[in-house]
């Protein structure tokens, strides 16, 4: 990593860092695309910076099925800092993921002692909850939590625009809605599990999850507000590629060169 990435994006980061430990917001979400080797190698390192001052803290990963967290909180201690033994244990899909392009970020919170949760739905999850937040397959807390929070035609269309223009278009119209559902359930399971890790005892509470989740109008932030907790609280950081910035409301922003890769539109169309 060149050192001069990383003083950027430290310095970016200022104001969620904060000259003094108190002044860190209590929920921190890193945004990322997903492929992008060196946005994570510099969330690790600021990670790892941030996490000396010694404060209780909870890593919640996107990449990782939140009804797994139990399991990981259970590891004997020596096993903590093992993160090939920790992700193994936590069922994330090495494949879908291209693990290790994640393997920084969880041993930069192992390393520092930060409890690792999951935050996501698992497939299988998920799959009954597309149809209808009324079905008697969504889990009460998770359609409370979306029924309390703002929703109106605003944040639909934006929605359904960033999942059509992420599916470079192919997506049948009759899938958007489902789509947009599913988004919305992964984004109320997040903050559940950020609330969870706080109900825990975790000061600080670090979300890792793509730039979609984090945006401040349609992603996480939007239900840790309606359940609660103050706006001040919450530092929402995109991580995006130069040139495509995009859309998105972030309190700040860190860009990186694109990360090579063949067009991802390709085998959509096709």
């Amino acid at each position: 990593m060149k050192l001069s990435a990383l003083l950027f994006a430290l310095s970016s980061l200022a104001g969620a860092a904060g000259a003094a430990p108190a002044s860190t917001p209590r929920f921190i979400l890193l945004g990322e695309v997903h492929d992008n080797a060196e946005q994570h190698r510099l969330r690790a390192a600021w990670m790892a910076e941030l996490l000396k001052d010694g404060r209780r803290s909870t890593v919640v990963f996107e990449q990782i099925p939140a009804k797994n967290t139990a399991a990981l909180a259970a590891l004997p201690a020596e096993a903590r800092m093992d993160a090939e033994a920790l992700v193994e244990l936590a069922q994330l899909d090495k494949k879908n993921w291209r693990w290790p392009l994640h393997k920084p970020l969880f041993e930069a919170s192992l390393q520092a002692g930060a409890a690792v949760a999951g935050g996501n739905l698992s497939r299988e999850e998920l799959r009954p909850l597309m149809k209808d937040v009324s079905a008697e397959t969504w889990p009460a807390d998770l359609r409370r939590l979306l029924e309390q929070t703002p929703w109106g035609e605003a944040q639909q269309s934006a929605m359904i625009r960033a999942i059509d223009e992420g599916h470079c278009g192919a997506l049948p119209a009759a899938m958007q809605a489902p789509m947009a559902l599913a988004q919305r359930a992964r984004d109320a399971a997040m903050a559940r599990a950020m609330l969870a890790a706080r109900e825990g005892g975790a000061v600080r509470v670090i979300l890792i999850a793509g730039n979609g989740h984090v945006d401040r109008d349609l992603g996480v932030p939007r239900y840790l507000e309606a359940a609660g907790v103050p706006a001040s609280e919450i530092q929402a950081i995109g991580y995006l590629e130069q040139g495509q910035e995009g859309p998105g409301r972030f309190d700040s922003r860190v860009l990186t060169a694109p990360a090579e890769r063949e067009d991802p539109c390709k085998s959509l169309r096709r």
